[in-house]
Order: C-alpha cells, then structure tokens, then sequence
C-alpha cells in the first residue's frame, strides 16, 4: 500500500490542521460566527500580500476571478495587453474574445520570462489598451516571469493603463512582484500554496482599479465586485460564499504566521532549487533555467523515456503524483509541483523515486549521486 503525496501545480496536500479547522457543523453564511471568520480572513489576507485593503472573495476557481477582472474594469469594444507565454497566458485571450474585448498578444517564447523592454514596446504600440494582463507564475511552463522589473515598466510607459497579475500559483510562495502603487488587480487562489481545497479565489483591488470598476457599466450580477465589495463593508458577502474554505483559509494563514513569511518564500525556493539540482543530475532536461518558478518544476526526461509513462510508473511504484505537459509540451514535460505543505524530505524522496524509476526504464542514471546532490543543496543552505 502507498500513501500517495500529490506533488502537482494545484490541487495541492493540505495540512491536518486545516483539514481539523474545516471538520466543524456548516456555518450560516449570516451569522456572526461566519461574519467573525470573514472578516480574519480579510485581515489574513491583507497581511499575508501586504495589501492596504480588503481582498473579495469568490466561491469560483481561478479562472473566474480573472474573467471577474476584465468584466468590471472593460466594456465591450475596449482593449487589453496580454503576455502569452503558456498556456494560462493564452487564457487572457480566451477571456477576452468572450467579453467582446481586442485582445492584442505579446508571445513569449515557452520556458522564458516576459521582459521589460517587451513589455514598454506593447504600451507605446498599443498605447489606448485598458489593461495590461500578465501571470506571475506560468505553470504549464514552469516560468516565474519577472514582474519585479515588468510592471514599474508598464507604470512608466502608460501610467494609466490597468495592471492585472495573476498569481494564483505564486502567491505566498514568493514576494508579491509590488504594491497597490504598481498592481491594480492581484488574483489569488486556494488550491496552491495556501494549501486548500479548490473553490475560492480572492481579488485585491487599488483605489485606482475601484475607480475604473465604479465607472464600468455592470455586465454581471453574480461577478459584481462593485456589489461584493458593498456586502463585504457590512461583513458578509452578496452570494453564499465558500464558508468552509474562508473557516480553512483562516487556519493555513495561521500556519504561514508560524513559519513567518520569509521562512515560507525561503523554503519554496530551497525546494525548487533541490528539485532542479536532483533531476540534472539524473540527465533529465530543466525547463525554464532562467526563470525558475518557487512552485513548480518542469523537465522533459533523458532520450528514450516516455514522460508520461514515467509518470505514471513513478506514480504506481512510489505513490508520488506529478503532473504532465500541457499544450504543445503535453507528453514531453514533467512538472512536480513543490508549493504549499512540501517539505524537503518530500523533494528528496521525489528525485529519488524519479532515479529509481529511470533506472527500471532503461536509463544509466545515477540516481545515488543524483539524490546525495539534493541532499547537498539542502546541506548547504542550512
């Protein structure tokens, strides 16, 4: 029997201790017990991504707090900027079409980061687009974009023109890429790296991004953040929300209070860099080497073994789950995902489990030495 540890770019494992704060009677979304949850999840939040104000929250996946961000800030026949490196950049454009917006794409080639200088030249081409959309985390890629440097550079090209970061694989796992001053929508959600079940995702929103929201004719009821943000002042929330989540949300931001934040953005970049270290060793092909992502690791397998029969023998054997390629790196590309409750034994017992399985399929790997070097990565940064 295997106990099988999901090491995916979402869903993620969950704490016992979220699990225990969410195995409670179902809480009435009116009553003040809930209104109490609500309002430390708020203050969590805030804490947690150094926000000046109150997140909304949205019983929804991600991808629906992203199409929430284009429906309250443009109207049909407006036009967006959008960074498509991957496959959850290409989904700006696929919001986009269905809300009658021009979507107007920046390609980035896959496995490398958007740059400034790319960045400055869609503004000054585009320069009437009202938002510019961009992931901080490309999963399907394994790419941390640099955003640190992109949006002062958007800011400064078209001061104007809407910034609009998703980091619902980033958040948490990584600094924000900048403040309200620099980001005037910042996506987040639950089944990353703070290690919740999917079903809820929240918005942080600037005083800027308020006013263009206050402005914007209204195209949905249940995506009203106008509407949300009313409700959430009175400390309840317009529609009946994910209130088990927002109970379990409040639990795994205590855990990240334990740790301290820099201790948990230092552990996922310890991890990532583990993760990488053991598989080039094992002969395997990192993607990304110049942008690494703290939350997830892609890499395509030595010549001669099937990604996705790795996978699945991996799986079977050691009750490891990894994740496979998406889009045109589907069948080529491994990711192991390594955000939220991984520890580094976990990494360890991964890239071992990989050599081990590399070996069974035909590879000369050494999955000794490969294994002795993660553990050296560890080694050293302790």
């Amino acid at each position: 029997m295997f106990k099988e540890r999901l090491l995916t770019p979402g869903p993620t494992m969950i704490p016992p201790q979220v699990l225990q704060a969410m195995n409670i009677p179902m809480l009435h979304h009116r009553s003040e017990v809930f209104k109490k949850e609500l309002r430390r999840a708020c203050e969590g939040v805030r804490w947690a991504l150094s926000w000046d104000s109150d997140p909304i929250f949205l019983a929804c996946s991600g991808t629906g707090a992203l199409e929430a961000s284009l429906l309250n800030t443009c109207k049909p026949g407006d036009s967006i900027i959008y960074i498509n490196g991957g496959v959850f950049g290409s989904r700006w454009g696929a919001i986009a079409e269905r809300l009658q917006l021009t979507a107007h794409e920046i390609p980035v080639e896959w496995g490398k980061g958007v740059t400034a200088e790319q960045a400055i030249a869609a503004c000054k081409a585009f320069p009437s687009a009202k938002a510019f959309c961009l992931q901080h985390s490309e999963t399907s890629t394994t790419v941390l974009h640099p955003l640190d440097k992109v949006l002062p550079a958007i800011k400064s090209a078209a001061p104007k023109m809407l910034t609009i970061v998703d980091a619902i694989s980033s958040s948490v796992t990584t600094p924000p890429p900048g403040s309200p001053d620099i980001i005037d929508i910042y996506v987040a959600g639950s089944q990353k790296a703070y290690m919740l079940p999917p079903g809820l995702s929240f918005l942080l929103l600037s005083n800027t991004a308020w006013t263009v929201v206050s402005e914007t004719p209204k195209r949905s009821l249940y995506f009203d953040l106008e509407l949300e943000r009313k409700s959430h002042l009175a400390g309840e929330t317009s529609w009946t929300p994910a209130s088990t989540l927002i109970v379990g949300l409040n639990a795994a931001i205590d855990l990240l209070r334990d740790e301290g934040l820099e201790n948990v953005y230092h552990r996922h970049s310890l991890l990532s860099r583990m993760t990488r270290k053991g598989l080039s060793v094992l002969g395997c092909s990192v993607v990304a080497p110049d942008h690494p992502c703290p939350s997830v690791t892609g890499f395509l397998p030595p010549d001669g073994i099937d990604a996705d029969t790795l996978r699945t023998e991996v799986r079977k054997r050691f009750g490891f789950r990894f994740a496979g390629g998406q889009g045109k790196w589907k069948g080529k590309v491994v990711r192991i995902g390594h955000m939220g409750f991984v520890d580094p034994f976990e990494i360890l017992s991964a890239v071992s489990a990989v050599g081990l399985t590399l070996r069974t399929l035909g590879s000369e790997c050494d999955h000794l030495k490969a294994t002795a070097s993660t553990l050296e990565e560890m080694d050293d940064d302790a």
